[in-house]
């Protein structure tokens, strides 16, 4: 992990307009050429067809100097293990709110803070730590392990996972070291964000009246909507009632509505579509011409890997070892790793320590407790050397 404060400190943000990961990935790249990787790095320009690719995100988009670089260790056709994280973090947002040096990469009070501390800047550095440890054991693995390091998964939906499929990147299995508080998410759901825009200037009290109505009716129809949810894992899920969540929010057109909304395994796109325009027409009334009203496309779609794979026996055992605390499994709301799951057809399974609320992912102040770092880091070392192991 003694990368992880340095790779904080070099800023890695993706926007909707592209991306500025060629930076961090170069230090990656250096690092695994330094453990003694295979190392390959290509970007959306080099693999054909990503563009095109129907569940790919904003080809409109800038896509040049943002390198995806992958490692390897052991015989190249023997069976594959991928351990992966993404490079990239959210922008700033609420700049103002901000109490320290977003590319600090600081520890104080025991936590390390700066954008992406958690999400995803301490996988890339555990996956780092992994593949040094590998390394010096001097023993040629058996068995291969791929280290990747992703592109634009914070403004891309599955774009970097679509990237690694398309470029023949194969494996038994996946573990994405992108997840929150020590938990094995084994599948999420799927979703996307509904935008409201004014299509012109709004009066403030009428526009603030309209974000109540809208975030009462979101409420409502959470709660109305939890029945769907009654299966396996999805019925477990934290947010099971928060399945439409509202925010109000803003950026260089002005201030906007946005409507976070999930789906479980089974629920169909047009049946979501027609529930959340219905809402929304029923809160709004008349008013509802007063806005623009546009969805964030593709959609993520719900996955799920079975309980007893491999893996996610390879994580608990580690776990057990490590820290002889048995983690918990469980699904999360939205992550790209349904396109290995439905696609590729590579068990994924996703292990982190992001937080929640206050100083956790995505806020202001971003930080994660190196005590938990470490911990992960070592559960997630374990978990690789028992499928190496095969048990």
């Amino acid at each position: 992990m003694d990368d992880w404060g340095g790779i904080i400190k070099i800023p890695s943000r993706s926007f909707p307009e592209g991306g500025e990961e060629e930076k961090v990935q170069q230090f990656v790249a250096e690092k695994m050429k330094a453990a003694g990787a295979r190392v390959r790095t290509f970007e959306a320009a080099d693999i054909p067809g990503c563009l095109e690719h129907p569940l790919w995100c904003g080809p409109e988009r800038n896509y040049k100097a943002r390198p995806t670089v992958a490692g390897e260790f052991g015989p190249e056709n023997a069976p594959a293990l991928i351990v992966m994280a993404h490079s990239d973090t959210v922008p700033i947002l609420r700049p103002e709110e901000w109490k320290v040096d977003p590319f600090c990469g600081e520890i104080k009070n025991g936590k390390i803070y700066g954008l992406g501390s958690g999400d995803d800047k301490w996988g890339v550095a555990a996956m780092l730590a992994i593949m040094r440890a590998i390394a010096a054991s001097g023993k040629t693995p058996e068995k291969r392990l791929i280290f990747i390091s992703t592109m634009d998964e914070e403004n891309g939906v599955g774009n970097g996972l679509i990237l690694l499929m398309l470029a023949g990147i194969r494996a038994e299995a996946a573990l994405y070291l992108d997840g929150c508080q020590k938990e094995v998410a084994i599948g999420n759901c799927g979703g996307s964000n509904l935008y409201l825009r004014p299509l012109s200037k709004i009066d403030p009290e009428r526009f603030n009246n309209h974000a109540d109505l809208l975030e009462n009716a979101c409420k409502k129809t959470s709660r109305e909507r939890i029945p769907l949810f009654d299966m396996p894992f999805f019925k477990q899920w934290q947010d099971a009632d928060k399945s439409f969540v509202f925010y109000q929010r803003q950026d260089s057109r002005g201030p906007f509505f946005l409507i976070a909304f999930y789906m479980p395994d089974g629920e169909t796109k047009e049946s979501v579509r027609k529930q959340l325009e219905n809402m929304i027409t029923q809160a709004l009334g008349a008013d509802i011409s007063l806005y623009a009203l546009s969805y964030r496309n593709p959609w993520f779609e719900p996955s799920v890997i079975p309980a007893d794979t491999p893996l996610i026996g390879y994580l608990t055992k580690a776990s057990g070892e490590e820290i002889r605390q048995k983690p918990t499994i469980k699904i999360l709301g939205k992550q790209d790793s349904f396109v290995f799951r439905n696609y590729a057809k590579i068990p994924t399974i996703s292990f982190g320590v992001s937080r929640f609320g206050k100083e956790g992912h995505h806020q202001p102040n971003e930080s994660v407790f190196v005590e938990d770092g470490w911990d992960a880091c070592r559960i997630a070392y374990r978990t690789v050397y028992n499928w190496l192991k095969g048990g």
